[in-house]
């Protein structure tokens, strides 16, 4: 296995550890949340929040991925990144904050829905100073996983402290704020002590550069967050709250594996980015990508048709099971947006932003439409439903444009394994159908890696080959504490 295989498992590794640990915080602060406020006011913070995240785009604009690509390939020149970029968002920061001040004043909402969509402003601030973005580039993922840790574990903490009557929801986004804002003190003091003091530069020639840029991986973002989260907006607005909270209790579930999938992009953007000029290794790291995220992604959308329903009432109570459904479509967001993983990467890495962004537009404007026309009669499954034909989508896109413009990737014959080994997980779970959740899971996922091994899907001895290989370098990367700056 070459360097950059070894240098991604490690970093994946380290990485996972703590991002796993933070998912399940804020998966239980999600829950706890849910248990204590209900479904209506749990609607209202979903709302809040995903209109507020429009308005963040004007502080991110890209700039975090740019500066992921830039400091990976020009390591000599991060203190002029970071100054800059800091600096461009800080004020990017107040534009956000004033824009959703006027509008808010002009939103017809009830008084407590503005002002939690206020409340959730202040993150514009906590994300403009976080260098979660240089700490990527640098490949130093420890620092990123133990940020990531810091905040959810304060704001669960606070949660659990905090919050146990439905009138108190209102410091849910300070909560949130402080676990953020926390974070980036803990990466600004460590680029401070690990690279050098931090100058903000307000260079605005540089700025203008690097806005032109990165300014279509931020359209791309945005219209992204379209696909994300503009159900929960739309229904915001014309559904009822309850609804919302439905929806939204099962969207977290989806949360917690697009995280995990989020982690494995930002570990995966620097290894595509130094491969883009040797195909030879983008095969590789793309193949072995591709075989393990269809490996472990596929049966949680299989299995998931025939257990959302018990996985709604154990997580979140009987009074969130109506969101089942709209679960059982979610899931196979998840293989897919692992399978693109490795295409949306190699697009940015090798300065296809803009085909990437007439992608996500096509996409933003289909997953619009089907919004419109399925959520005034379907609610929460009309949602969920243009959701997965938005993502697909863009999945076909990236494919043929990767396929178009640098290489062919395969795809089709890691899904053939994986797919046979399905079939007995499903025959077991119509079998317990009455069973509980644990049972379920748990038998479920034994057999499928059974089946998974017996098809030939999972290979112990590779497995173990890449374990021997990749595990000095992972505990020689892993003991590399935050402390030792």
């Amino acid at each position: 296995m070459g360097n950059h295989a070894r240098r991604f498992l490690a970093n994946f590794s380290i990485l996972v550890a703590g991002d796993v640990a933070s998912k399940f915080l804020l998966l239980w602060a999600s829950v706890r949340m849910a248990h204590v406020v209900g479904t209506s006011r749990f609607g209202d913070l979903a709302f809040a929040l995903a209109f507020t995240a429009y308005f963040s785009l004007l502080v991110s604009q890209g700039l975090g991925n740019y500066g992921v690509q830039e400091v990976a390939r020009h390591p000599e020149r991060t203190g002029e990144y970071v100054g800059n970029i800091l600096a461009l968002r800080f004020c990017a920061s107040l534009l956000a904050a004033v824009t959703l001040l006027a509008t808010v004043a002009l939103l017809g909402k009830p008084a407590e829905v503005k002002d939690l969509i206020l409340l959730y402003g202040l993150l514009f601030f906590s994300s403009a100073f976080s260098l979660n973005w240089v700490f990527q580039g640098m490949e130093q993922m420890k620092f990123v996983a133990t940020a990531t840790v810091i905040s959810q574990m304060l704001f669960a903490a606070l949660i659990l402290v905090f919050l146990h009557q439905p009138s108190q929801y209102a410091w849910v986004p300070v909560f949130q704020f402080c676990g953020e804002a926390l974070a980036a003190l803990f990466l600004l003091i460590a680029y401070v002590r690990r690279v050098g003091p931090i100058r903000l530069i307000f260079d605005f020639p540089s700025w203008v550069r690097i806005w032109k840029e990165s300014l279509p991986i931020g359209l791309s973002l945005g219209l992204g967050m379209v696909l994300y989260n503009f159900d929960v907006v739309l229904m915001g607005f014309m559904k009822a709250s309850d609804e919302v909270g439905q929806y939204s209790a099962a969207y977290r579930i989806i949360n917690f594996f697009m995280g995990l999938l989020m982690l494995y992009n930002v570990n995966l953007y620097p290894a595509i980015s130094r491969s883009r000029d040797h195909p030879a290794v983008l095969r590789r790291i793309a193949d072995r990508s591709m075989r393990y995220t269809i490996l472990f992604t596929l049966p949680v959308a299989v299995g998931g048709m025939f257990v959302a329903r018990p996985i709604m009432g154990w997580i979140f109570g009987q009074q969130f099971l109506d969101g089942a459904g709209a679960l059982r479509i979610l899931l196979w967001i998840v293989p897919i947006l692992a399978g693109r993983a490795v295409y949306r990467a190699t697009l940015l890495s090798h300065g296809l932003q803009r085909d990437f962004l007439w992608i996500a537009l096509w996409a933003a404007a289909v997953n619009t439409g089907f919004n419109l026309a399925l959520i005034p009669r379907y609610s929460y499954l009309g949602a969920a439903a243009a959701t997965l034909i938005g993502e697909l989508l863009v999945f076909v896109l990236v494919y043929r444009r990767v396929a178009q413009r640098v290489v062919t990737l395969e795809i089709a014959s890691h899904l053939v394994r994986p797919a046979l080994a399905c079939i007995p997980m499903i025959g077991y779970l119509i079998w317990q159908s009455g069973g509980t959740l644990p049972v379920l899971v748990a038998g479920g996922g034994a057999i499928y890696l059974i089946s998974a091994w017996l098809v030939g899907a999972i290979r112990p001895r590779e497995i173990l080959e890449e374990l021997r290989r990749t595990g000095p370098h992972v505990r020689a990367e892993a003991e590399k504490s935050p402390d030792q700056l």
